[in-house]
């Protein structure tokens, strides 16, 4: 499923018409008051009568057809209230006792509900339960009655949410799903989960009444490239392992395979190698298969295709080759060896309305396979009943279920998706099969939003997202409610679905900063209260978050749990900062603003790995963006206020005028000339990734003096997305002879100022290395300025780091020296024409004098202390200066200067 760009077919379309060691454990919940929380919503539930201990002796009457993961979740039930758990197939007539089965299985459970006052599961639907507590024949007794084993298997699920204190309330459920399809399909791009991660998802989806799991990682190999090798060796090992893990959660393991790149659909050998994979998996307990047909050429591979299904231009072609081959797997395969219908994925697998394809993939396909749709969109905002029914007939479908492309995050690789499923329609369960997730990257990150999932294909009119979140955090966090408030606050910080129209962002978080900045507005400091402490509490998250119930969350979500931390830290400078410019005290403002930056550049390193379709992990090449922005957006505003309270303006020199071009194409009307047209809300963006070699590039026209160059990237100044992630920028005055200015990292702005002028007529920015995930680029403008005749300097600059940067009014960056200054360094701002001057402000670190010229004379006006990082020196107003320089003291440390400020 292409989550990364739109598939190419969607155009077409439109011109077309064991317990795994990591798991959660149950923790048994403390007395209270409050009704125990079911979750999913039982269909009937009505609590009130005696009580259940769990304490002493406790009974599971399992009948002669026991089910062991139903007894295996009871005993560690009664263990975990305090009880002793002693399993028998029939009853003694005493003690408490907890009977288990179905009716067929365990045929005097009927009795026991009946007597109870209930009725048993035998009408229910396929893996509904009844469960009872009470008493029956003056004696404590529970009963999970199950119409099937997986009904019986939830039945033991619920009971663990029902424990309180030890004791099960007295209750009557009747409850049956309302999809029969609920789980996740493993079908993004990325790093595939691991070993461990898969087993820690079958338990979670069984304690969470989850029934489905597609295996189709897209960097599985064997899944796609090389479909037709078969596994072997540890590999097959592993995939054993996994298929049983997922039966003895009840969860369906469904083996998807993916050979439209290069299959000959009309091949016999093809098809053969198709039955022989699936036979393989068949071997070892699969009994439900997939042909995921998305994100592959819209051609076929051979002529055989090309003869049998000849292309008339209306789409049919593909579509009748697909079905054809569809249909030999169903009537072949799966029909005579008793299997479950196919399931498939269409290469055009979006939008409800009607086109060519569709419809007759939908009438040749065998009406039994069922067929995976994502909605109006890759990603859908909502998905409703009149959408769906209109897919439904577009697909000519009665099997029509939902690929769910929430809350995979493959196309923004730097984003974790906390936020709670929302806007699917509750009685879409009357109209299509279900659902699967498309998870995360991070296995154990997803898990919040697959909770949420569980509760809406359960009983989707009943689904209450909030409380389904909670609920799920509360249960990774485990009892601490230190910890269950600290992943909350993390939870917040990650809200951000950018395929949703009403897009919310870090809402607690931006509570919190809105009053701050409203009572700064009026006047107050008594609005920083609030948002110290959710900084405080988001500073310790890497503390806190580790002794979460369930570790692999926090392993998960480290890089954005440490950035979080360290923006924390920077927006805690900020604050003191804020508080030291209302004093008026520039050192330590300016001491508190370098250190925000220190900490905010910490929070915009790259440490995520990344892998691409060769299989290779590269570590450390993704920035982890937590915070929705909200962090960035403070650092801003509050270093505007500094900005402001300097004093500082830019001195700038208007760019050139350029053409723009790029060895990569344009995607939509995305075109290069948007790179140089003075407007930083239009861009280019490539319509393939920016990897080695691949560049942007301006024509000057002819040679010219180069002084600054600057390059926005991706879609704003603060955060990666689609961009050079190893960009080397270079300039050349005929276009074949190319010199480097320097190579930047995961750097959204381009800035390098020359310390000479470079003669140039073309400057580029070029690709150096792959970009991670497949990346593509976005400029959103690309200016060359001649030098600026404002300021002048006669000490050489480290790379990048030119004087300019001392005059433009963003003291984040600084002219460096790249040497100890020697006798008659300075750096000068002219001033034209002469003038009355009050004051030099001096940002940063240097040994030297401040001086003045009035007419050809240079008058000393104070010293620069080395230690401090903001100097303030008063000048005769009466004089008319022309000039101000630093004049470096011979041998000193490298000078640093921030802003040159002359006011």
């Amino acid at each position: 499923m292409v989550t990364a760009a739109f598939t190419a077919i969607a155009a077409a379309g439109a011109i077309l018409s064991s317990v795994p060691a990591a798991a959660v454990p149950a923790a048994p919940t403390a007395a209270t008051s409050d009704p125990p929380q079911v979750l999913p919503t039982p269909q009937q539930m009505t609590l009130g009568g005696p009580r259940v201990p769990l304490s002493g002796r406790v009974t599971i009457v399992t009948g002669d057809a026991p089910d062991p993961a139903a007894v295996d979740v009871v005993r560690g039930i009664v263990t975990a209230a305090g009880g002793r758990a002693v399993v028998s197939a029939s009853s003694s007539g005493q003690g408490k006792e907890v009977w288990l089965g179905t009716v067929q299985g365990n045929p005097g459970i009927s009795r026991v509900v009946s007597g109870m006052g209930s009725k048993d599961a035998a009408d229910l639907r396929p893996e509904g339960y009844v469960l009872v507590s009470g008493r029956y024949q003056d004696r404590p007794v529970i009963a999970l009655n199950g119409v099937d084993e997986r009904g019986t298997f939830y039945a033991a699920q619920t009971l663990r949410q029902l424990v309180q204190a030890g004791q099960v309330p007295g209750a009557s459920i009747r409850d049956w799903p309302l999809m029969p399809i609920r789980g996740a399909i493993e079908g993004f791009y990325g790093i595939p989960w691991s070993h461990q991660a898969r087993l820690d998802q079958f338990e979670f989806y069984g304690r969470h009444k989850m029934n489905t799991y597609i295996y189709t990682p897209k960097d599985d190999r064997l899944l796609r490239a090389e479909w037709r090798e078969l596994y072997d060796g540890p590999a097959l090992d592993r995939m054993r392992e996994l298929v049983t893990g997922a039966t003895a959660n009840k969860v369906d393991f469904t083996f998807a395979l993916s050979p439209g790149n290069d299959i000959c659909y009309s091949s016999q050998a093809d098809f053969d190698a198709t039955i022989t994979k699936f036979e393989q998996l068949r071997a070892l307990g699969v009994r439900s298969f997939y042909i995921a047909l998305d994100d592959i050429p819209l051609r076929f591979t051979c002529d055989s295709d090309r003869q049998k299904y000849p292309n008339t231009g209306d789409w049919h072609w593909l579509a009748d080759a697909q079905a054809d081959y569809l249909n030999r797997i169903q009537r072949e395969y799966l029909e005579p060896k008793g299997l479950p219908a196919l399931q498939t994925v269409p290469t055009n697998y979006s939008g409800s309305g009607e086109d060519p394809y569709k419809g007759e993939f939908g009438e040749r396909l065998d009406d039994d396979v069922r067929i995976q749709w994502t909605g109006e969109g890759v990603f859908s905002d909502t998905i409703t009943v009149p959408s769906v029914t209109r897919a439904a007939q577009s697909y000519r479908t009665d099997h029509l279920y939902i690929w769910d492309n929430f809350p995979v995050n493959d196309g923004r690789r730097g984003r974790l998706f906390l936020n709670p499923l929302t806007g699917r329609a509750p009685d879409l369960y009357q109209h299509i099969d279900g659902f699967t997730s498309n998870p995360m990257i991070q296995p154990y990150a997803s898990l919040p939003a697959l909770a949420g999932y569980a509760d809406y294909t359960w009983n989707g009119p009943a689904y209450d997202p909030a409380a389904s979140m909670r609920a799920v955090l509360d249960e990774l966090a485990g009892p601490k409610d230190s910890v269950r408030t600290a992943l909350r606050t993390f939870a917040d910080l990650n809200q951000s679905w950018p395929y949703r129209k009403a897009v919310v962002y870090a809402p607690e978080l931006n509570a919190d900063v809105d009053a701050f900045w409203a009572a700064r507005t009026g006047g107050g400091s008594g609005g920083s209260t609030a948002l110290m402490s959710r900084l405080e509490r988001i500073r310790a998250l890497p503390t806190t978050l580790t002794a979460m119930a369930q570790p692999g969350f926090a392993s998960d979500a480290e890089p954005w749990i440490t950035a979080a931390s360290q923006w924390a830290t920077a927006l805690r400078h900020e604050v003191a900062m804020l508080e030291a410019i209302d004093a008026g005290d520039g050192v330590p403002a300016t001491r508190e603003y370098l250190a925000a930056q220190e900490w905010a550049a910490k929070a915009k390193q790259p440490t995520v790995d990344d892998q691409g379709g060769d299989g290779t992990v590269r570590k450390d090449v993704i920035v982890p963006a937590v915070g929705d922005g909200t962090f960035e957006a403070f650092v801003a505003k509050a270093e505007a206020e500094y900005v402001k309270w300097l004093g500082a303006t830019p001195v700038s020199t208007p760019a050139y005028p350029a053409t723009a071009s790029s060895s990569m194409g344009t995607y939509g009307g995305n075109a290069v000339s948007r790179m140089v047209d003075g407007d930083l809300s239009t861009l280019y963006w490539s319509n393939t990734a920016g990897n080695a070699g691949r560049w942007v590039q301006v024509d000057l026209g002819s040679v010219k003096p180069v002084g600054d160059v600057e390059i926005h990237q991706a879609d704003n100044d603060t955060e990666t997305g689609d961009m050079f992630y190893n960009a080397a920028l270079e300039y050349s005055t005929d276009g074949t002879t190319w010199s480097s200015a320097g190579t930047f990292s995961s750097s959204p702005v381009v800035r390098y100022t020359f310390d000479a002028p470079a003669q140039a007529r073309y400057v580029r920015l070029r690709a150096a290395a792959d970009n991670p995930g497949g990346q593509w680029v976005k400029i959103r403008e690309f200016t060359v300025s001649p030098p600026s005749t404002a300021y002048e300097t006669n000490v050489r600059a480290k790379p990048g780091s030119g004087a300019g940067l001392a005059f433009d009014a963003n003291p984040a960056t600084a002219f460096v020296a790249a040497a100890a200054p020697v006798e008659g360094a300075h750096l000068t701002a002219n001033v034209t024409p002469a003038q009355s001057v009050n004051e030099v402000v001096v940002v940063g670190t240097a040994a030297g004098e401040v001086q003045v010229r009035r007419g050809d004379t240079w008058t000393t006006v104070g010293a620069l202390d080395p230690t401090a990082p903001y100097a303030k020196f008063a000048v005769d107003p009466a004089w008319q200066v022309s000039g101000v320089r630093l004049l470096f003291s011979p041998g000193s440390a490298p000078p640093e200067v921030r802003e040159l400020i002359v006011r």
